[in-house]
């Protein structure tokens, strides 16, 4: 499967590069700048957006629970169970 992807994705790219080296120089020029900014803005966004993260706690495993306060890590807590269901 692998070896497909890979041929393909060489193919997809020679045929990217021919197309790009066809285009008259100017043009070249104009289709880097709009994919760099385009990348700027992309990463702009995904860093503005991340401004609010806060990291998920280190849940302990079960048999760090007894030393969690030592580790820093928060004990699992049981999930409550929606009314009407067993488990």
């Amino acid at each position: 499967m692998i070896g497909r992807v890979v041929k393909t994705d060489a193919a997809v790219g020679r045929g990217l590069g021919i197309v790009f080296g066809a285009l008259p120089p100017m043009v070249r020029v104009a289709v880097l700048v709009l994919a760099v900014l385009a990348a700027m803005v992309g990463c702009s966004v995904a860093w503005i957006d991340q401004q609010s993260y806060t990291p998920s706690p280190s849940v302990c495993r079960r048999d760090q629970v007894a030393q969690a306060v030592r580790l820093g890590c928060v004990p699992p807590q049981p999930l409550p169970t929606p009314a009407g269901w067993q488990r």
